[in-house]
């Protein structure tokens, strides 16, 4: 079952660059050969090649490694407790832990040497690297150059760099991101009562609160503030969001006395 168990990606081929040191040109409606005027295929044309050649192979396969010990879970038991508390810790593992000196040669190499490869893969079927191996990207417009996709997937900064090994989606949660933000803000302001602080009114501004009989508490209008004003403000939100942030890890750590700290005070 774990063996019959994987996903392929039926892409066309990246084996081959046909198009380094020129490039394809824009008609108004496709992309063809700078050259001879040559139409490239579309996306669905290089798709419909795949069916036909006896010898195509899947551009990407993604399968179990050999390693598996698969064991049911009947919660709750401390089996499953020890399962949860395991995967919690290498779901949240960073892959910059590795390395700890962002100064070393050899990471920055090993960095450089990562996002060379990932400038010229194709991420998305509409990405603009199809156009460097002579294919034209779905949903094709112009200015499509291949080795600057604006999708973060080829950006040199997103590299090596620890995060989500679950994305928080409704398909693997079936929440929305609402409610996974619900859910943190709940947990945070739980912490903070636990530990005697007042939790802060996160909607205090918001324009969708209204008052007793209805009407806003709120109206926002579209004003151009001078620059030391907005100065103020930003500062202001900046130095609230970091007090907040040092309420919350000592009620955590259970540092804070009752009644001696609130978090709904003011930055001066």
């Amino acid at each position: 079952m774990v063996a019959g168990t994987y996903v392929q990606l039926w892409w066309p081929s990246i084996d081959q660059a046909v198009y380094v040191d020129r490039l394809p040109v824009w008609t108004g409606e496709c992309y063809v050969d700078a050259d001879t005027g040559e139409l490239l295929p579309t996306w669905e044309e290089a798709l419909d090649q795949l069916d036909t050649d006896p010898e195509a192979r899947p551009a990407h396969v993604l399968r179990f490694g050999v390693q598996l010990d698969a064991k049911g879970l009947i919660a709750p038991s401390e089996n499953a407790d020890r399962a949860v508390r395991y995967l919690t810790k290498y779901l949240a593992k960073n892959i910059s832990d590795t390395y700890t000196d962002q100064d070393d040669a050899a990471y920055q190499a090993h960095i450089d040497r990562l996002h060379e490869e990932v400038r010229w893969l194709p991420c998305t079927p509409g990405c603009a690297n199809w156009l460097r191996y002579g294919i034209q990207p779905a949903n094709p417009g112009p200015g499509l150059i291949p080795g600057r996709c604006a999708n973060k997937a080829h950006d040199r900064e997103n590299l090596g760099l620890g995060g989500r090994r679950v994305l928080v989606s409704r398909q693997w949660s079936g929440k929305t991101l609402s409610e996974h933000k619900a859910d943190r803000a709940t947990v945070v302001r739980e912490a903070l009562t636990s530990a005697g602080i007042d939790a802060p009114e996160l909607d205090r501004m918001a324009a969708s609160i209204t008052l007793p009989d209805g009407s806003p508490r709120f109206v926002w209008t579209d004003t151009r503030p001078d620059a030391d004003i907005y100065a103020r403000v930003i500062l202001a939100s900046v130095l609230e969001r970091q007090q907040w942030r040092t309420l919350y890890q000592a009620a955590k750590a259970c540092q804070v006395p009752v009644d001696s700290l609130s978090a709904t005070d003011r930055p001066p």
